[in-house]
């Protein structure tokens, strides 16, 4: 096998002096040069350098050098390194025996070899790579191999993998409460800015604008890393419009550019960030192009928003867990399958499906937003509860102790307030069970009189609003059923640990 390699190689055309590949991130093009006899080259991705050892591939290194360059020639930068990541992984698991014998063979004995010999070995990832090597082949007339044969590559099987597995299990979602929590902090950032600008230092309010769009429309990092400050239009009204590419394509010709409107109330957060950047107050990071607006790599803004996620709800939710919870919450209120796709950014409709099957019927909804459903098992971390017992409770200013009649229904002695209710600008009971300043009676028996007091409440807002999910009252009403139902979890397993010691 390794003679008839060397015969391919010694055959092979002269690799070009120069290779080129557009470089999206910091929006140049950029060159590798000697790739003929450079045993190692670096690739310039997202901000990052990724090296490319060809001495990794052994004595498969010059048939690799021209597969590499064809990759180069028709693909993203990204996924080239990608690819080939996973064709070294696959050589550092079985050798290079395999690999060589597909090259050699005729494209039948291939087939059957990839059936018998690879493919149950094999990782989905690696075998993407190994076709693809094997469709360059083809392009290059390598061997056996020619463009006639690429119809027996299209035909190679590949290992079985969900990559919705985490949305069919629903562990990606963010729970209700914990949207809340994170609302309720982009708004309280707005207020503090529209009370003071300068009590919102630079830090939380570049983090806190990446968190909106995030949250609000589903970027992914590196949608979010490459908006620059052009792509921001901000309008005397407060209205904020935000131009973003399609990244993730595989046909460089399908990334086009969307533009999405920033919630009203949001806006002057990103007016006062922009100014920011443009007077040069908030700088980008070392090595990030000035005319992105985060200034971040991809890398970093997903480790921003993790830290942030962590911080607010005691969860590092990542922005592709943000982009889940974002489309199930369209798919939970009946959005159509052609405007979640255009939401999404995906050319297919047919990946929209999973979260159409994942969406609850309308008795579940109400299910949900009663606490009664199941699927919210969710335990909140005792160190994370922050329980008084009553007689601290009594011991408290009258104005800090909780109170008031939502809807109707008088509820009291559900715990204190660190703010204090007279400057609370939120409604009273239904807001305290989602707020940071909240400080729950260590008594699960309250809060459950408190549960069910308002179940009919959220009966009659589910059934004026239709179980709309969008209605403020209705999500209101489940965001608190959500996060009662979390403080009696986390009292009872408090009460349960200290009943074991």
């Amino acid at each position: 096998m390794l003679a008839k390699l060397h015969g391919f190689s010694a055959s092979l055309p002269p690799l070009p002096a120069i290779v080129r590949y557009f470089d999206d991130f910091h929006n140049e093009t950029r060159s590798i040069r000697d790739i003929a006899s450079s045993r190692r080259i670096i690739v310039q991705i997202d901000g990052t350098e990724r090296p490319i050892d060809f001495d990794a591939f052994g004595p498969l290194e010059v048939v690799m050098r021209h597969v590499v360059v064809d990759w180069f020639q028709r693909l993203d930068p990204t996924t080239v390194a990608i690819m080939v990541a996973d064709f070294e992984r696959f050589i550092s698991r079985r050798g290079i025996e395999p690999i060589a014998y597909l090259f050699v063979s005729s494209p039948y004995d291939g087939r059957s070899f990839w059936s018998t010999n690879v493919l149950s070995n094999i990782e989905a990832k690696e075998s993407h790579a190994l076709r693809a090597a094997l469709h360059s082949f083809c392009r290059l007339n390598i061997g056996q191999w020619s463009p006639p044969a690429a119809s027996i590559i299209r035909g190679l099987t590949s290992p079985k993998v969900d990559k919705y597995r985490v949305v069919r299990a629903g562990d990606c979602f963010v729970p209700i409460d914990q949207q809340a929590m994170i609302v309720n902090h982009i708004e309280n950032v707005g207020a503090k800015l529209a009370s003071d600008p300068a009590s919102v230092d630079n830090e939380e309010l570049h983090d806190v604008c990446m968190l909106v769009v995030s949250f609000q429309y589903a970027f992914r990092p590196g949608q979010i890393a490459r908006i620059e400050l052009a792509d921001v239009r901000c309008f005397s009204t407060d209205a904020v419009h935000i131009a973003v590419s399609i990244i993730k394509q595989q046909d460089n010709s399908q990334r086009i550019r969307v533009n999405r409107k920033i919630k009203r109330e949001w806006g002057p957060l990103f007016n006062e960030l922009v100014k920011r950047r443009e007077q040069g107050v908030i700088k980008p990071k070392e090595g990030v192009p000035p005319r992105l607006l985060f200034g971040l790599t991809p890398a970093g803004v997903s480790r921003a928003i993790m830290s942030l996620t962590d911080e607010l709800t005691g969860e590092p939710w990542t922005p592709t867990d943000l982009r889940h919870t974002a489309a199930q919450r369209l798919a939970d209120d009946g959005t159509s399958r052609a405007v979640l796709s255009e939401f999404m950014g995906h050319t297919s409709d047919r990946v929209i499906d999973v979260y159409i099957d994942k969406s609850p019927a309308q008795a579940k909804r109400i299910n949900d937003a009663l606490a009664i459903s199941p699927i919210y098992k969710h335990v909140a971390k005792i160190a994370k509860t922050k329980t008084i017992d009553k007689a601290m409770l009594l011991g408290l200013p009258p104005e800090k102790q909780i109170g008031g009649v939502p809807h109707g229904v008088p509820i009291a002695g559900i715990g204190g307030c660190n703010l204090g209710q007279g400057l609370c600008t939120k409604n009273p009971v239904l807001s305290c069970y989602t707020c940071t300043d909240f400080m729950p009676l260590g008594e699960a028996e309250i809060h459950e009189e408190a549960l069910e007091g308002l179940r009919p409440v959220v009966v009659e807002f589910a059934a004026a609003s239709r179980n709309n999910q969008l209605s403020p009252a209705y999500s209101q009403l489940k965001a608190t059923f959500d996060a009662i139902r979390r403080v009696i979890g986390a009292i009872k397993s408090d009460g349960e640990e200290g009943t074991q010691e």
